[in-house]
This record gives C-alpha cells, sequence and structure tokens, in this order.
C-alpha cells in the first residue's frame, strides 16, 4: 500500500484496553518510516492506559462507502523523546494539519504539556471489498 494513500487521512481510530476493558478514540496522525504519530495529553483515558499497557491497535478508513477499504494495525506504543525523531515528525504535524508549530520549541524548553506518541505496528492488515471480494483481508506493508 502506497504511502500517499494513508498521508492523504487525517484520522485514524486508536484502540487501547485496560483491566481487559476495550477503549477507542480519534486521534489525527501522521506516517513516518512505517509509524503513526499523534500528539496527545497524558492525562487522556488512551494515553493514561498506555502508560500501563503499550499493545494498541489502529484502523484507518480509506474509502468509507461500499465497498469498503481500510487498514487495520496491532503494534505497540511508546512516548517519544528523541529530539530529532520530535522536530522531524512534529514539521510534518504542523505541515499536515496547519497547527502545533510551536510544539518542538516548547519541547526544548520543557513547556509542553502534550506528548508525541509513536506506534510501530507489528502487522498490519488491508480490508478490501473493493479489490479483494473474496479475501478482503490482505497483509500488507506501508510502502516508504
Amino acid at each position: 500500500m502506497q504511502r500517499s494513500v494513508i498521508h492523504e487521512q487525517k484520522v485514524m481510530q486508536l484502540a487501547t484496553v485496560c483491566d481487559g476493558q476495550p477503549w477507542i478514540c480519534t486521534v489525527y496522525f501522521v506516517l513516518h518510516k512505517g509509524n503513526f504519530y499523534w500528539l496527545s495529553f497524558p492525562e487522556r483515558r488512551h494515553s493514561r492506559e498506555l502508560a500501563d499497557n503499550t499493545n494498541a491497535a489502529i484502523a484507518i478508513a480509506i474509502k468509507r462507502d461500499a465497498p469498503v477499504i481500510g487498514i487495520q494495525a496491532e503494534g505497540a506504543v511508546s512516548v517519544v523523546q528523541e529530539r530529532g525523531e520530535v522536530e522531524t515528525v512534529t514539521t510534518m504535524y504542523a505541515t499536515k494539519y496547519g497547527k502545533g508549530g510551536q510544539f518542538f520549541e516548547r519541547f526544548l524548553k520543557g513547556e509542553n504539556h502534550h506528548a508525541l506518541y509513536r506506534f510501530v505496528p507489528r502487522r498490519i492488515v488491508r480490508f478490501d471489498e473493493m479489490n479483494h471480494a473474496d479475501d478482503p483481508y490482505q497483509n500488507v506493508a506501508i510502502m516508504e
């Protein structure tokens, strides 16, 4: 699957779990080197749950009307602290959404309240009823 198809999408659903109870939320994201990134407050439910259990799943709708196309992935989440990665990803984020341009400066000063999260997929599946009606679940890799 081409990166540009995913990059065009604005939001993804993020699923977490705590004490066996699932939770799903919607976050704005960017894709960089096959990983998915978003900004969030550490006190949000999904962020608190990820602090205790880094396993998560994501879903991104590519084509929302029938026949449906989307991706789902399972993987692990971590908070990004490395300066170069924070700068690269937050610049991408600010460009894509037109906001968050001060994140990196605030990060350097220790003044930013948001955290930058990275989802590293272990498995990605494309659900594609349009091109693969007989077997819509296709294991895929994201091409950079």
